[in-house]
């Protein structure tokens, strides 16, 4: 961990369109390299996520919501905002986990210069088994370029990486 900027993907892969935010970090890390951070997938870790988020500085979080939106739509909350946001609405058990951990970090002195999470409605968190919905797959680009300019924002120091070309 290099301590000063960490992007966090949260989320269980096993359940449809729970796994969009390892997903937007697996992204993410394909298309830039942080000269001072990590691009981490966190899974369904919870509070062993913890020495992570308290070795950096800013906190960057991908993770699937529930706000009663359109499915794939794409928001960007900030500071306050995603405590309120997950305090009330809970779509899964590691969400319950995301405030635990963040609140744990703020019980040990740990507080984010910069914190933002890059949320996308869900279609569908209840299929075991399945790939993300095809609209929230969609929401990708919407999301790796808000957080591109959270990044930037930021002042992130970043390589932006060559993009892969599918084989023909």
């Amino acid at each position: 961990m290099r301590g000063r900027t960490l992007v966090l993907g949260v989320g269980n892969v096993l359940w449809a369109d729970e796994g969009v935010g390892p997903a937007l970090a697996a992204a993410l890390a394909d298309r830039v390299s942080l000269a001072e951070g990590d691009i981490v997938d966190g899974g369904t870790q919870g509070l062993y996520l913890l020495p992570l988020i308290t070795e950096s500085r800013r906190l960057l979080l991908f993770d699937a919501v529930e706000l009663n939106r359109p499915a794939g739509e794409v928001v960007l909350l900030r500071d306050e905002e995603i405590s309120r946001v997950f305090s009330t609405r809970v779509l899964s058990l590691h969400q319950t986990g995301l405030q635990d951990l963040l609140a744990a970090g703020r019980l040990i002195g740990w507080r984010a210069e910069r914190l933002a999470l890059i949320g996308v409605q869900v279609e569908n968190a209840d299929d075991w088994g399945r790939p993300l919905t095809p609209v929230v797959d969609r929401a990708r680009e919407r999301a790796l370029s808000l957080a591109i300019g959270v990044l930037e924002e930021w002042g992130e120091p970043m390589e932006r990486l060559p993009t892969a070309i599918p084989p023909a």
